[in-house]
This record gives C-alpha cells, structure tokens and sequence, in this order.
C-alpha cells in the first residue's frame, strides 16, 4: 500500500484529455502529492494517446469511488492548468473516453514530452500549496482557452488576469479605488509605463474598455446581437495575448521555490 494513503483503498481513475496533443508511447511515472515531509504519497501516473488527445489513468486513494474521482480530476485539472500557460492550447478534461469534447480528431498536435508532464505536475503542486490563488488563475486562462462561448471565453481570460491582479497588486491608495487601478498598476510593476506594455501599448483606455464589457457579461445586460457578439469576437485576440504575457510574466515574479522536493531528495527519496 502506498505510504501516506495507508488507510484507504487504492482506486484508478481514467480521464480523457482533449485537444490537439499527443504523447510518446505510453508514459508512465509516480509524482508526489502529498506534502508532508514526514509522510509523503505518491500517485502512479499513465498516459497514451487517443484519438482526441490523450488519456490519463491515474491511481487515487479515497473510502469510496466517488471521492476518488473527485479527488483525481482534481489533481489532474490542476497540472492542466500548469501545462495551459506553458503550452497555449486548449485541453478540456473530462471522464469520458471514447468520445472527443470537440468531436473532431486534430491533424497538427503538439507532442509532450514526459519531462513536460513531470513539470506540470511538480508546478501545480507547489502552486497549490505556496499560491493557489494564481492557479485559480490559471484554470481561468485554460477555461478561456477551451471554451467555445465568446463571452465565456472574454470573461475567462478577463477572470485571469482581474484575480491575479486583486491578489498581488502594489497596496497604495489607488490601487484602494478597484479593479482597474490594481490591474493598471500591476500592469505597471511588471511591464513599465503603458507606452511599453506589449500587444496594448500606449492604449490607456484598454483596461476600462475591457473591465466595462466584462461588467456588462457577467451583470446580463449585454444584448445578444450578431454586432455585439462580433465586437466581443474582435476583442478576444488581444485579451488573450495580454493575458498570457500577464500569466507568464507574474509566474516568473513569483520565484517560489519547491522546497519539498529539495529536502525529499537529500533524504534519498524521489521527489518526482
């Protein structure tokens, strides 16, 4: 029985991951779940590709089969949202394997690597544990990434970036003021002035342009027109692009460190 988990039965729990990946012949490798120095655990990871991207089995340890699969899609959606940031395609999970989210089979597929899978892995846990408020974040982006809603995905991609503000932004008098400031000014901490911002530059009416759209999605008073849907449509590639530069660039500021794995390896135990 695998230690940390000594007290429940051991369950495998299969998910279908699609979009437009594929792996190497089938992967297999443990990662580390737990994070107590004292008790590690380990789940036993397997993927192969599928038609509609890949499949993930992954073992779970839970009293019954429900909070297994509760507990493992959980698991697996947050290494998802890890790898979303890095990857830049859409990958929707679901526990259905036969049959494709998207319902088409792609013919250009990023191949990941095992090392790609270990990292996401390692990168959500340590998100989880030092900030989960940025891996929400995260699952936002990769819910703007795969969703084919329009305003779901302005409000996704908006979400990222307006929760990551609120989180981090400077704490200065302004930013006291809402939303906007702390974006403004976390736009500031990370890129300059705005005639330096990337995809947006010198547009200083592009935060309260978008944050106004997004008030009017999530408060239902958006009309549903083809000509609103088209300016929503218009808007999307931009408010991607910034909000992947965002992500990315607020990952690196973060500088945490996985301390755990450190300690577990110069004790001889694989951190992996």
């Amino acid at each position: 029985m695998n230690s940390g988990a000594s007290n429940y039965p051991t369950w495998e729990v299969k998910f279908s991951i699609d979009g437009p990946i594929k792996t190497r012949p089938i992967q297999s490798f443990k990662i580390l779940k737990g994070f107590r120095l004292d008790d590690p655990f380990y789940s036993d990871i397997s993927i192969k590709n599928s038609p509609y991207g890949v499949v993930v089995s992954v073992t779970a340890f839970a009293s019954k089969a429900d909070l297994a699969r509760k507990a493992a899609m959980l698991f697996i959606g947050k290494m998802l949202d890890a790898l979303s940031l890095k990857i830049k395609l859409p990958l929707f999970l679901s526990l259905t394997e036969d049959i494709g989210y998207r319902k088409y089979k792609e013919n250009v597929k990023r191949i990941i690597e095992k090392d790609e899978w270990v990292d996401a892995f390692k990168d959500s846990r340590l998100l989880n544990e030092h900030e989960p408020t940025f891996l929400r974040s995260l699952g936002w982006y990769r819910k703007g990434l795969y969703t084919d809603d329009s305003y779901d995905k302005f409000l996704a991609f908006w979400n990222s970036i307006e929760i990551t503000a609120a989180k981090y932004h400077p704490r200065t008098d302004r930013t006291r003021d809402g939303t906007k400031n702390q974006i403004w000014e976390c736009f500031k901490t990370l890129w300059g002035e705005c005639s330096d911002w990337p995809v947006i530059s010198g547009n200083e009416h592009w935060i309260d342009d978008n944050n106004s759209v997004r008030n009017d999605i999530s408060h239902g008073v958006a009309p549903i027109t083809v000509e609103y849907v088209k300016q929503i449509i218009e808007k999307l590639e931009d408010l991607e692009q910034v909000a992947y530069l965002f992500l990315k660039g607020w990952r690196e500021k973060l500088q945490i460190h996985d301390h755990l794995s450190s300690l577990l390896e110069h004790i001889g135990i694989e951190a992996s």
